[in-house]
């Protein structure tokens, strides 16, 4: 049995070949804990066809998605009250051999730690799927990398996309397992067979896509401002796709610039998972702060380039598909004037990264 844990829309759409193959083996059970209570709700609303979790533990902050940080110990609160009062629920799901069950977290969220906890504390056997993962940053990002490395202290199972992320993962408890890439990329293939429709009518042939909204974005001021002019700037001359990110259209309006950004931009709505992939799909670049964003970019070809002063991810990197700012004007100056200049070959994986975690887990007994 695998006992799949998860609690954002991000974790899940990681998860969805995972989820669909060990479903067709029956010989799976999912708990959310949800961050991202709207989110998830929206999203198995529009795709009811897709497996909704078997125990919904909580219900996000308030019956909504956790946007502010002093809501997480409240959340972090009522998981640990859900957790004991559906203990024996979860045990008796899982089946009475502890020693055949695979506890699966993924990532790098309040979840992903709350997950492994549990799954530690009831005797199973922890996997992590996207481990190995290392900015060598506890700022950049935050709290992703911290979260990372408790994950890491109780997983006995680490599915690492890399040979990077397998050798940070030197002296790490249990076992390795190189996937190679991401688990995204088979994310990615799936939202490409459904063949969504285009979600924005009459764009241009040719756009780029603007997606920021980090926390150590937004609060470094001076970058944030410097950033959004410049992009501005070079949105008057070419078409730019902005996504709305709440948190990055109010500082934008704090500060003043909010007719900037709407006379130089072409504003959409946060789109779900396949329709987004269809629209990065047309796109011709991404300027993002998204570690998620870095890693579709690099297995759809994409150039994109990464606002941030350090990255836990390595997709992408050596081959030139994606760069890192460092928080450098003349660096995003010189992606936007030519976003392809230095890609050198595309990432094309042999096996499919959830394949070989079935595999794995197969092999062993679990599934």
């Amino acid at each position: 049995m695998v006992v799949i844990v998860y609690g954002t829309t991000a974790e899940y759409i990681k998860l969805i070949p995972l989820v669909l193959a060990l479903k067709k083996r029956d010989q799976l059970y999912t708990i959310v804990l949800s961050q991202h209570e709207d989110q998830l709700q929206a999203f198995f609303k529009t795709y009811p066809d897709l497996p909704k979790p078997d125990l919904w533990l909580v219900h996000g902050f308030r019956g909504h998605d956790l946007d502010r940080f002093y809501q997480a110990p409240l959340w972090a609160l009522k998981v640990v009250g859900a957790m004991v009062a559906n203990w024996r629920t979860v045990r008796r799901a899982a089946g009475p051999n502890r020693a055949k069950v695979a506890w699966l977290v993924h990532g790098d969220t309040f979840t992903t730690v709350f997950g492994a906890v549990w799954g530690r504390l009831m005797r199973y056997r922890v996997g992590h799927v996207e481990a190995g993962l290392r900015s060598f940053n506890l700022w950049h990002p935050l709290p992703e990398e911290i979260d990372r490395i408790i994950v890491t202290h109780f997983a006995r199972m680490h599915f690492a996309p890399g040979a990077v992320p397998v050798k940070n993962l030197a002296g790490a408890k249990g076992d390795v397992v190189d996937t190679v890439v991401n688990t995204s990329y088979d994310s990615i293939a799936y939202a490409r067979s459904r063949q969504a429709p285009s979600a924005i009518a009459d764009l241009p042939a040719r756009y780029g896509i603007i997606s920021l909204h980090r926390t150590e974005f937004v609060a470094n001021r001076p970058v944030f401002e410097r950033t959004l002019r410049t992009l501005a700037e070079y949105g008057a001359r070419q078409p730019m796709v902005f996504l709305k990110q709440p948190v990055t259209i109010a500082l934008a309006r704090d500060l003043g610039m909010g007719d900037l950004l709407e006379k130089n931009f072409i504003y959409v709505p946060k789109l779900d998972y396949f329709s987004f992939i269809k629209l990065l799909d047309e796109a011709a670049y991404v300027v993002t702060d998204s570690g998620g964003l870095q890693e579709d970019c690099t297995y759809m070809y994409k150039p994109c380039l990464v606002v941030r002063k350090a990255t836990e991810r390595q997709e992408g990197l050596a081959e030139g598909i994606t760069k890192l700012s460092h928080y450098d004007d003349a660096v995003l100056r010189q992606f936007l004037e030519n976003p392809a200049a230095g890609i050198k070959s595309e990432v094309v994986p042999e096996r499919s990264p959830g394949q070989i975690i079935v595999d794995y887990l197969v092999e062993h007994g679990y599934a």
